[in-house]
């Protein structure tokens, strides 16, 4: 979904969409949050549609520039951790748009 070859990954929070019924790969975007502003992201979260499969990973620093907003909104998601990410914590995560619990998948 991700790499370097393919030019989509970078530093901050990497993201990968994915059909939550089809499979199929909807986006993928990353959002530097040591040297960027965190307003796209935001909107970027907000954007996402029910059933919508959530892929993050962090590289390099994925929490300086996270502020309470955007941390609520990937709680929304199902994450447990993200309230705890820290600078140059390594975070991965799976979750949902209109998950209902929290998600087992976060490290």
């Amino acid at each position: 979904l991700m790499s370097g070859v393919k030019n989509n990954v970078g530093r901050g929070i990497n993201m990968a969409l994915v059909n939550g019924k089809t499979g199929e790969l909807l986006d993928t975007k990353f959002f530097d949050m040591w040297g960027g502003d965190v307003a796209p992201l935001i909107e970027f979260l907000k954007s996402i549609q029910d059933g919508t499969i959530v892929l993050m990973a962090t590289y390099d620093d994925g929490a300086t520039k996270l502020n309470e907003e955007a941390r609520k909104l990937i709680a929304e998601l199902g994450s447990t951790s993200i309230t705890n990410l820290g600078f140059r914590d390594n975070w991965v995560f799976c979750g949902g748009k209109g998950i209902k619990t929290k998600s087992p998948f976060e490290q």
